[in-house]
């Protein structure tokens, strides 16, 4: 059964994704600008191990970034969907690693890649205010994630999306995790 905030954050989803549409066909190559920005990191330690995230439909161009992560030292992995009201997996991946097709038409590493926990985690994104808060597509697997991984050991996160996608506040439940910092085409908004 949905609750009032359910439906609320259904409706904000719904023009979240309206916007990214248009985002993507303004800025083709905001990808390639933000993997240049995060690659310029110097808060980033050598060798780090960052998780990704393949895109989908109309969010930005993460393979850029993915492959420039490789080419630069750091440990890269992406997501594994293990179900509904489960956290995420993610598994090791290199360029040129053949995909497979999991849950919700995600492209995620072969099931005999080792797992791995990130330290620092890229997110994706439908909306974002200046709080750190995200809207993401409702499944809350991000969200879980990130409590557990945080549970365990330090995790960063970081959001990346295009500057359109900004709102004043995004609705919020109580297990929404704050993001540590958001990358756009335009900027890098350090969360404090």
């Amino acid at each position: 059964m949905n609750t009032p905030l359910d439906t609320e954050k259904q409706a904000f989803r719904i023009a979240a994704k309206k916007v990214r549409i248009e985002a993507n066909k303004q800025t083709p190559n905001a990808g390639n600008i933000i993997a240049e920005k995060i690659i310029r990191l110097t808060d980033i330690p050598a060798k780090s191990i960052i998780s990704g995230f393949w895109p989908l439909a109309n969010e930005i161009d993460t393979r850029p970034l993915l492959e420039a992560l490789h080419k630069a030292g750091h440990q890269v992995l992406l997501p594994v969907m293990q179900g509904a009201n489960q956290p995420l997996v993610f598994a090791c991946w290199a360029p040129g690693d053949k995909l497979v097709t999991g849950n919700f038409k995600t492209q995620e590493p072969a099931p005999e890649k080792i797992k791995m926990l990130p330290q620092i985690m890229i997110c994706p994104l439908l909306a974002f205010d200046r709080q750190g808060f995200r809207m993401g597509y409702g499944g809350g697997f991000y969200d879980r994630s990130i409590a557990q991984i945080q549970a365990i050991q330090p995790l960063t996160t970081i959001g990346i999306a295009f500057a359109a996608q900004e709102v004043e506040s995004v609705i919020t439940g109580p297990y929404d995790q704050p993001l540590d910092k958001i990358i756009t085409e335009k900027e890098i908004i350090a969360i404090t």
